[in-house]
C-alpha cells in the first residue's frame, strides 16, 4: 500500500506542479510565440522586398513618405525598412533624403546576371521562334575584341530552302541585320574605330561607305531594329532587335533569316512582332531590357503591324 500512496502523491504533486506552470513557458505558447515571430518576420521580408521593387527604371528616386504611400505602409515602417536596406548598401541616400538603388543591389544583380547562361535560357525561346516564323532563328554577341559577331546559338528553319548557319560562326559587325544590330548599339567610341577601318565586302550589297553605314545604324537605332539584303550571302535577307542591359549598351542580338524569296512587307511585319516577343522574354528572364519604341517620325520606315518594343 505504501507505494500506491506514494505513487498518488508523486502523481499529485506532478499535477500541482503542471498546473502553477506560468502559461509563457508552457510548450505550446513557446510554439505560437515561434509561429508569431516568423509570420513578423516573414512580413518584413515581404515588404523589403515590396519596397525594393518600386526602384525602376521609370521611377529610380523615392522620397520616404512616396514609398510610404506607394507601398501602403505607415510613414515610420517605411522609414525603419529603408533605413535598413540603406545600412546594407541596398539603398543611398541623396542630400535631399531622396533614396536609389545602391552598390549591393547592383552587385547582387550583376551576379545574378553572371550565373545565368544566356544561350541556355535564350535555346527554348529560339525553337519557338524558328517553328513559329518557318526561317532560321539567331543568337548573336560580340567577340572578346567587340569587332566581330559570334554565332552563340541557332535554331534552322525546317524548310528545304533554308540559311543554314552553324554555331561559333564569326562576322564582321558591318554586314547583316544580326551583325549590325550588334555595332548600332555598341558605345559611339568603339563604333567610330570599327567605321575607321576598311569595311570588307561580303557580298554584292554589303556596306562599306563609312557615311551610308552611319546612316543605317542611326536608322536602325530610331526604329529599334536592324534589317539587311545581300548583304552576307546572295539571295537571303536578314531582321533583328537588341537585348541591352541597364546602361543601354549591347548583350546580345535576336534575328532571323531566310532567302529573299520569302520576305514580303506582311512577313517582315510578323518576323518583327515575333523577335520583339522573344526578345523581351530572354531580357525578362535574365534582368535586362530591350530597344525603346521608336517615336512617331519613323511610322513611314517600319512595316505596318510593327508593335512597340517596351522596356522589362
Amino acid at each position: 500500500m505504501l507505494p500506491c500512496a506514494s505513487t498518488g502523491g508523486e502523481a499529485a504533486g506532478v499535477q500541482q506542479r503542471m498546473t502553477s506552470t506560468p502559461e509563457a513557458s508552457r510548450p505550446e505558447a513557446g510554439s505560437a510565440r515561434g509561429a508569431t515571430a516568423r509570420g513578423e518576420s516573414l512580413q518584413v521580408l515581404d515588404r523589403a522586398f515590396a519596397i525594393l521593387a518600386q526602384f525602376t527604371r521609370e521611377h529610380p528616386e523615392w522620397t520616404t513618405t512616396e514609398i510610404a504611400r506607394a507601398c501602403e505602409l505607415p510613414i515610420p515602417t517605411a522609414h525603419r525598412i529603408l533605413t535598413t536596406l540603406r545600412a546594407h548598401g541596398f539603398l543611398t541616400r541623396d542630400e535631399a533624403k531622396r533614396f536609389r538603388l545602391g552598390p549591393a543591389a547592383m552587385e547582387l544583380g550583376e551576379r545574378a546576371q553572371e550565373a545565368i547562361d544566356l544561350r541556355t535560357v535564350s535555346l527554348p525561346i529560339l525553337r519557338r521562334l524558328a517553328e513559329e516564323s518557318g526561317e532560321t532563328a539567331l543568337l548573336t554577341v560580340l567577340n572578346d575584341t567587340r569587332d566581330r559577331s559570334v554565332c552563340l546559338e541557332r535554331v534552322e528553319s525546317t524548310q528545304p530552302l533554308r540559311l543554314s548557319v552553324e554555331p561559333g560562326r564569326t562576322l564582321p559587325v558591318h554586314a547583316g541585320a544580326s551583325q549590325k544590330i550588334l555595332l548600332a548599339y555598341l558605345r559611339p567610341d568603339e563604333a567610330e574605330r570599327i567605321l575607321a577601318a576598311p569595311l570588307e565586302r561580303l557580298w554584292r550589297a554589303t556596306i562599306t561607305r563609312p557615311d551610308t553605314l552611319r546612316a543605317d545604324l542611326a536608322l536602325t537605332r530610331r526604329r529599334g531594329w536592324a534589317q539587311s539584303f545581300e548583304e552576307t550571302n546572295g539571295g537571303t535577307w536578314g531582321l533583328a532587335v537588341p537585348i541591352l542591359d541597364q546602361r543601354d549598351e549591347i548583350v546580345a542580338g535576336i534575328g532571323l533569316a531566310g532567302p529573299s524569296a520569302r520576305l514580303t512587307k506582311e512577313t517582315t511585319a510578323d518576323h518583327l512582332q515575333r523577335l520583339d516577343t522573344a526578345a523581351e522574354e530572354i531580357a525578362r528572364m535574365i534582368g535586362l531590357r530591350v530597344a525603346a519604341d521608336v517615336d512617331a517620325g519613323q511610322s513611314e520606315q517600319r512595316p505596318a503591324g510593327r508593335r512597340p518594343v517596351r522596356p522589362v
